[in-house]
């Protein structure tokens, strides 16, 4: 069972993933972005403490995440890096059996 986090919306799983795609795609993100999603997701900011240092609405701040993941999602989809990773990974624990 996945437990919803104190953000309400976001699971943790959805978080584990869009860390994984962060860390790789990132720097095609503008600089904004990258500064909202390191706010959020690892300094630990709520979306008002965001909007407030940002001076924006919590929901500009929403929308500036959901508009990350999916761009991010979109790059995956198209580069397929995360998916790679994660076939090198799984290669490499077989090949330590």
């Amino acid at each position: 069972m996945v437990a919803v986090n104190r953000r309400g919306s976001w699971e943790m799983k959805d978080d584990l993933e869009f860390l994984r795609l962060w860390d790789l795609y990132s720097p095609l993100l503008t600089a904004t972005q990258r500064e909202i999603t390191n706010l959020y997701f690892n300094c630990d900011l709520s979306l008002g403490e965001i909007a407030e240092e940002k001076g924006v609405s919590r929901q500009s701040v929403s929308d500036c995440l959901q508009k990350c993941r999916k761009q991010l999602e979109g790059y995956e989809s198209k580069l397929g890096f995360l998916k790679t990773v994660n076939q090198l990974q799984e290669e490499i624990e077989r090949l330590k059996k």
